[in-house]
């Protein structure tokens, strides 16, 4: 329902795209690779008005982005040691 509501559309081919960008590893500064079990995530939640839009998706390793779940994501990185 979040989804339909931020409206939007993701490109064709964006995971792909993304993952040659990241050069395979998470986009949450854990450095590590992100193999075949990753996830697309909105780097602003939709529960916090992000859009579900290309520019506001990126990669994550399952675990880090269960981790982050709908945190904002200054308040998510902080919490990871980053942006002090």
């Amino acid at each position: 329902a979040r989804k339909r509501e931020a409206g939007g559309k993701l490109s064709k081919g964006l995971a792909e795209k993304l993952f040659k960008l990241q050069r395979g590893k998470c986009a949450c500064g854990c450095n590590q690779l992100l193999g075949d079990n990753y996830h697309l995530d909105h780097i602003m939640p939709l529960a916090l008005g992000g859009s579900n839009t290309d520019d506001n998706i990126q990669l994550l390793r399952a675990k880090c982005n269960n981790h982050k779940r709908a945190k904002h994501p200054i308040d998510f990185m902080q919490q990871q040691g980053f942006l002090l």
